[in-house]
This record gives C-alpha cells, structure tokens and sequence, in this order.
C-alpha cells in the first residue's frame, strides 16, 4: 500500500469515527424521546408531510384552525391556508419521515399521526445525516486545493467548532444541515461538471438548486459566488465564461431541474394563494437602510463572532487563500459583504430565538475555504502546535456553549455582555444572571427596524432556587435507595452519567414546582 493510499485510508477513518460518534450524540441528546424536535419552525417545516401522507390533505382543507394557527400558517388572500415556510425542507426530510412512518405503522405503541417517537426521531436523524453527507462532500472540494490532512482538520473544526453541531444534535429538524448538505455537495459536482458535462450531472445540478432555494429562498443569493469561485487565473474570462455557458442545452437542463424541483411549490402557492410566486411573511421584512451588521457579528444577543469565535479565526485566512487561489479570495470577498448586509437587514436580525446567528450556518461551505487556508499557512510554521491551541479553545467554547443553550443556560433572545460574562463557561446559573437580561423589542424591530426600550424577561420563568438549593436537593435524593435507584435506570438507559442525570432531574423539579 502507497503512502497516499494510507493517508487516504486515515482520513476515511476519522471521518466514519467523526460520524459515529456524531450520530450517537445525536441520538442520546436530541429531545426526540420527549417529543420536542417538530417544534417550533421545525414544526412548520414539517407539516407538508403529515398532511399530505397521513391526512391525505396536501392544501389544509380538514385541519381544524386551531391547528393550523400551531402549525404556523394563516389565510391567503384567496381565503385558503398558506405555510409560512417553503417545502424544500419537507423534501429533504421525506425519506426520514417514511422510515418513521412505516416504523410507528408496525409498531401499536406509537401514534400513526407525524408526530409521535419514530418521527421524532427520524427527523433528528435527518438532520445529521445532512451535516456528516455535507462534511464529506466539503472534504473531498477542499482536497482539490488544500492537502488531504489539512482538509480533514477543517472540516473537524466545522463540524464541532460551528453552530452546525448544536443544530445537527441538539435542535434538529431546521433548514440549515439540509443548506449545508446541499452547498457542499452542488461545490462537489459543479467541480465535477466542468471537467465533463454530461446531461444527467446538468439536471441532477439544477435540481440541487433548486432545493437550496427551497429550503430557504435567500440562498438564490449563492449563485453569485459559485459563478466566481470555478475561475481558474490562467484562464480569460471569455473563455471562462464559455465554459460555464456554452454548450447552451447544458443550461437548459440545469433550468429543467431546477423548474422540476421548485414546480410542487408554485403549484401550492398558486392553488392556495391565487398566484404562482408569494410572499408568505406577511408584514414582515428587510430595513434596507438600517442593517445591523454590527451586531449580527459582534453583539451578545448573537453576534456570529462571539458564539461561533471559529469563524472569526477564519477570516484571517482570507489573506493566505489569496495566494493560494485568487479566484476563491475574490468570490468570498465580494459574497460576504453582500449576505451579511441582506440577512441583517432582516426586521428581526436576531433570527427571534436561536443559538448565535443560526442563518449564517447556510454559508460555512464557502467559509471553509479561508479556514483551510490559515490552517494551511499554521502548518508551514514551527510553532504550529501552540497556535493550534486558539482554534481548538474556539471548539472547546462552541462545545460548551451548545450545552448551556440546550440547558436553557444561555437565553434564546435575551443576552447582554453582562449575562454572558456572568454565565460564561459555567455549569450553573448564577442567581444575579436573570436580572442582567433584557428582551428584544419585537413590536418596534417589527414596525421600523429600531429597538426603542430594553425590556427586563419578566414574562420569563425566572427560577426562584439557587446553587445551594440545587446541591442540597441533589444530597437528598442520594439518600432515598429508591429514588436514586430510579436515576441510575434513566442514565443507563440514556448512557449519560448519573450526576448529569440527577442535576438535570432536580432542575426540573424545581422548575415546575415540584419541590420548594
């Protein structure tokens, strides 16, 4: 065996160990035993499924409408109910549903209705599939470029230093793994159609386009650079863009797919709504001339800097991937701007309640590029191993910090620096951190861009119990054979560790009374 067949067979290795391990995490730690993962937008996304295959009701006529104001829907103009999300999620996610389906179908201990346990968790399971499927696709782009090994650490580092994990383990069901499967794999075939265009690689790239622009409609945006970031620098422009265009029928079957993958929504829209494209937010919009780029990246409420700190770190490898390839300098440079101005214009630049700034997951295929090049440029110094060290602290935050939010320790919407410093890296919450909260102002955000007041969280359940009560109540139920007896069977069962078990079990406790 080659040397370079060994190393290949190393990386192959750590990326089935990576996913193995990822899917376990998923397992044990998404809500989906306590059916919590079709929650929320979640939810929204889902309802295309359970309508269409369980209810066999596609357009929402039977629902009564005290479920369809649940599911997050509301009357077209026509008078008919239209979802507030597009289907491309539903999509992705119809193959998992169907595993559940048929499970729950064979199995009289669960409900047959798209939301009991197997759809719960195949739906979860959905979710990281996408993020592993996506990691493996970026892995083999970034080969291209970059040398197997430094490849393989970036996409390590995307993989538990991002955002992506907490959505990937912890709340699943979103649109984000499904954007980042995607991505990554259209950079793949993109790649792999230029070397040779063949009409079946046409059709299946228009219908990957057309999926990311189901998912979620702002990523049409990702057109632009992707345009850019195949140019090579001994080629000219014209020739280059003859490539891309000519021949035309080659096109005109990436439009074909796209058409075909997007036609089910225009069908919808046009049967619910009376017209072929819609808008489906409502009142809700973009501030054009006030964004809050600032904040999106560097406030505690969600800057993208402060909750994903990995990616601050990567944009110092910008200067490095300049002299490494041009053309992916010059793609990112011109696309970053532009996504961040357009996302945090959004009337609600927080994204309402999220881990850091959820949205900007959707962009991590082209952010891996600069990644891998300040890795690259680590590497080529003695002192590699002590810089090593920031990237991995950054991981070791991200880490952390998904526990705290899946803990509810970090607000959903109401960080300030005070409560982040208060709160950080800690495994409790300190009794002064509720009252260092402010929420958001949704009703002026919504009306004219602007917060005007800072709101103390008095609508949210601020515990009444301290630390000491906590460690108190955890010394008690040591003391009850029975009761602990109880703990052990459930960290067995959920192959978590007792103490965790038992803290997490007197929280709960407390927080619903059950105890004073």
């Amino acid at each position: 065996m080659t040397k370079q067949k060994i190393k290949e067979f190393r990386s192959v290795a750590v990326i089935a160990l990576m996913s193995l391990i990822l899917l376990w995490q998923n397992i044990e730690q998404s809500p989906w035993r306590e059916k919590e993962v079709i929650q929320t937008d979640a939810k929204v996304y889902h309802i295309y499924l359970p309508a269409t295959i369980i209810n066999k009701d596609p357009f929402l006529e039977l629902e009564t409408p005290d479920k369809i104001k649940r599911y997050g829907t509301h009357t077209s103009p026509i008078g008919r109910n239209a979802v507030k999300m597009s289907m491309g999620v539903a999509m992705m996610n119809l193959p998992f549903f169907y595993g559940g389906h048929l499970y729950a179908l064979s199995n009289d201990n669960y409900a047959v209705d798209g939301y009991s346990e197997p759809y719960q968790l195949a739906i979860s399971l959905s979710s990281v599939f996408y993020m592993i499927m996506g990691l493996i696709f970026l892995w083999l782009v970034l080969k291209r470029t970059f040398s197997d090994l430094i490849s393989l650490l970036t996409i390590l580092f995307i993989g538990v230093g991002t955002n992506l994990y907490y959505y990937s383990i912890y709340e699943t069901g979103l649109s984000h793994p499904c954007t980042f499967f995607l991505l990554s794999a259209l950079l793949y075939l993109i790649h792999n159609w230029l070397s040779q265009k063949k009409m079946w690689k046409s059709i299946l790239m228009g219908a990957i386009l057309g999926l990311i622009v189901l998912v979620r409609p702002i990523n049409i945006l990702f057109i632009l650079p992707l345009i850019l970031l195949f140019k090579t620098q001994d080629l000219k422009w014209s020739a280059y863009l003859k490539q891309l265009f000519l021949p035309f029928s080659y096109v005109l079957a990436i439009v074909l797919g796209g058409f075909l993958i997007i036609l089910p929504q225009l069908i919808f829209w046009k049967i619910q709504t009376g017209s072929l494209v819609y808008y489906t937010y409502g009142d809700e919009g973009f501030f054009w001339s006030n964004p809050h780029i600032w904040e999106g990246l560097f406030s505690f409420r969600k800057g993208w800097f402060i909750y994903t700190p990995l990616m601050l770190f990567a944009l110092y490898g910008m200067v490095r991937l300049y002299k490494i390839q041009k053309m992916y300098f010059w793609a990112i440079a011109f696309f970053l701007p532009l996504f961040l101005y357009i996302t945090f214009s959004w009337w609600s630049w927080w994204y309402g309640g999220s881990f850091g700034a959820r949205t900007l997951i959707d962009i991590l295929p082209f952010m891996a590029f600069p990644l891998a090049g300040l890795i690259d440029w680590i590497f080529q110094k003695r002192w590699r191993l002590i810089i090593l060290i920031i990237p991995l602290y950054f991981v070791y935050v991200n880490l952390y910090q998904s526990w705290q939010y899946s803990h509810k320790m970090l607000h959903y919407d109401s960080m300030t620096f005070e409560g982040y410093k208060t709160i950080f890296l800690k495994h409790y919450t300190p009794d002064e951190y509720w009252g260092q909260l402010r929420k958001p102002d949704y009703v002026n955000a919504l009306k004219y861009g602007i917060e005007k007041v800072s709101l103390p969280i008095l609508n949210d359940p601020v515990p009444t119990f301290s630390e000491e009560d906590i460690q108190n109540m955890i010394e008690y139920i040591k003391t009850d054979e029975k009761w602990i007896k109880e703990i052990e069977l459930k960290a067995m069962d959920r192959n978590q560790s007792v103490d965790s078990v038992l803290r997490n079990h007197v929280i709960w406790l407390f927080e619903n009374k059950k105890v004073k």
